[in-house]
């Protein structure tokens, strides 16, 4: 199967600039990244057979984390709104969780506690929410 190899050819920087210059791409048309990387270019000059630094990856796990994905294996969350103003329920836990460790309860004990917290919680949510009747639209 025939693949593309334009990345050999040279790098996208170097081929937008050719285009400009043979009056094919105005320079009003041109991408925003265009005048940053001529401003500030890299280093090193990324090419396809350049070989990786070897750097070690840190890993970034928040204190929180393990306490999330306990969390999402225990109680099934629906997928959450990234736009929305309101608190998630993994932070409620997290809530919860945090002020009883500053009780001076142990990890397990608190988790434990929190998981029961949260459950009384949302069942009073829920239950409220059911109760309530929707609101009619009327139209005049």
């Amino acid at each position: 199967m025939a693949s593309s190899r334009t990345e050999r050819i040279g790098t996208v920087f170097s081929r937008m600039t050719a285009l400009v210059k043979a009056n094919t791409l105005q320079k009003e048309n041109l991408p925003l990244w265009y005048n940053i990387y001529k401003a500030f270019p890299p280093q090193h000059e990324p090419c396809f057979n350049r070989p990786l630094p070897q750097k070690n990856i840190q890993k970034i796990f928040y204190a929180e984390d393990h306490l999330r994905a306990q969390f999402y294996k225990d109680i099934p969350i629906e997928a959450i709104n990234l736009k929305s103003k309101s608190v998630t329920p993994t932070q409620i836990l997290i809530n919860i969780y945090e002020n009883l460790l500053k009780n001076n309860v142990n990890e397990d004990e608190a988790y434990d506690k929190a998981l029961e917290c949260y459950t009384a919680l949302y069942k009073k949510v829920s239950s409220k929410s059911l109760d309530t009747p929707p609101k009619s639209s009327t139209t005049s």
